[in-house]
């Protein structure tokens, strides 16, 4: 009787530890399968966004045109500002910006919702356009839709941004970059000097706070010079 309890009890503790080692290998293969999974969500997320804006771009570009007269004169620029301003359509072609700074060369489209980033930095259209002697503001995606304004927080002071426009070239020089909340939309007003301001999320993945590159218009060039 006790050879056939002490049997029993083995038995029984034997099946218990092929249990608890089955349940370990289960739950090792499900976390492999999903962080494989995951991984490939990533991939096919990061990939198919870089290929999204690499054909947004392409198609900004083959609609972006110089007309300039070549003057640089304020009322010219001004002028010019506010007729583009009035035929300017959602997802048109605004100007190319150039940070040579993180090596940023890209169109930027007309607005700043999801659709629009998918191509590329985006203008905030409640602010002016460059020539308009006000502050001229693009937000740009950190992480996705190839990640056009990554490194913007490696932009300093002194740091040159030039933008393109149909009518002329706007070079400004960053005066500061500083970090605010998602609705401080103070930093979309004029700011007393004609002005370009850079926004995306800090740190990237993180919606909770914004960085802001601001920069002054210290030069004006004819339509299509420029680095």
């Amino acid at each position: 009787m006790e050879t056939k309890a002490y049997t029993r009890y083995g038995s029984r503790t034997a099946n218990r530890r092929f249990s608890v080692v089955w349940m370990i290998k289960k739950a090792t293969s499900l976390a492999i399968v999903a962080g494989l999974l995951l991984v490939a969500y990533a991939a096919w997320v990061f990939g198919y966004g870089y290929v999204e804006a690499r054909a947004g771009q392409a198609d900004l570009r083959s609609m972006f045109s110089f007309s300039g007269s070549g003057s640089v004169d304020q009322e010219y620029l001004r002028n010019e500002a506010a007729a583009m301003e009035r035929r300017l359509g959602y997802l048109d072609p605004v100007g190319e910006i150039s940070i040579p700074g993180i090596g940023v060369e890209l169109m930027v489209v007309q607005g700043s919702d999801k659709e629009a980033l998918r191509k590329g930095p985006g203008h905030i259209e409640e602010t002016q356009l460059p020539g308009a002697g006000g502050n001229f503001a693009v937000a740009g995606d950190r992480v996705l839709y190839g990640a056009p304004f990554l490194n913007l927080n490696e932009v300093g002071t002194g740091d040159e941004i030039t933008v393109k426009m149909p009518y002329a070239t706007f070079v400004y020089r960053v005066r500061e970059s500083f970090i605010v909340t998602p609705d401080d939309v103070s930093v979309l007003q004029p700011v007393g000097y004609e002005a370009i301001t850079l926004l995306t999320c800090d740190p990237p993945w993180d919606i909770k706070q914004r960085i802001v590159v601001r920069g002054e218009l210290v030069d004006v060039l004819p339509a299509g010079n420029g680095s």
